[in-house]
């Protein structure tokens, strides 16, 4: 992992900032390693939409789709073809309209809108603001409840308010999301399966 600051940062700054920020660095480099494909693990069987466990029903067909039936996901994907892209592609669909909904009816509680949404495919957090008011979201979110989709919504929506994670900042989180620690704490109990896809 390589840390990068300005030419002119003193090093003991640097160095009090990596271990302020130890706790961030660890849960993402374990994230990355979980990342990682591995050559001898099990196909995938299930996958999950808004929280609930889809199972996977793969069928071989000339043409590719994939339909959802109650709790199961069929996925038609022609000999050879590959169907796990099938699935990302419907998640990617299903999260572009969904997100979008989520950001914008807690950005009306805000009264403030973000001046751009877009995803992001990032493989180490769920969503970003930049200075310019530009929100992106992680397409994988899509798969979990939407408490989960509503916090991170309402944690970068915050940022177009206080750029910044001090207690101003999570006060206005608070106002705009109940049960914050709740919720935080349980996106990072499920990072690890969301990020599997």
């Amino acid at each position: 992992m390589r840390i990068h600051a300005p030419s002119w940062t003193p090093r003991p700054e640097i160095e009090r900032y990596v271990l302020q920020q130890h706790d961030w660095l660890h849960r993402t480099w374990a994230r990355l390693q979980a990342c990682t494909p591995q050559t001898d693990a099990a196909p995938v069987s299930e996958v999950r939409y808004l929280g609930r466990a889809l199972r996977l029903d793969i069928h071989a067909s000339l043409f590719g789709g994939v339909q959802r039936h109650g709790g199961v996901l069929r996925v038609y994907a022609p000999p050879g073809g590959d169907a796990s892209a099938l699935v990302r592609a419907w998640l990617l669909a299903r999260a572009e309209r969904l997100l979008a909904w989520r950001l914008a009816r807690i950005a009306r509680k805000l009264g403030r809108a973000p001046s751009r949404f877009a995803l992001s495919n990032a493989q180490t957090q769920w969503g970003s603001c930049t200075r310019r008011g530009h929100i992106r979201l992680n397409w994988r979110l899509v798969q979990a409840p939407l408490t989960l989709i509503d916090y991170v919504a309402a944690h970068e929506l915050a940022h177009l308010v206080h750029l910044d994670h001090s207690p101003r900042f999570w006060t206005q989180v608070a106002a705009l999301c109940p049960d914050v620690s709740a919720r935080r704490a349980e996106l990072r109990t499920m990072s690890h399966s969301l990020f599997r896809i």
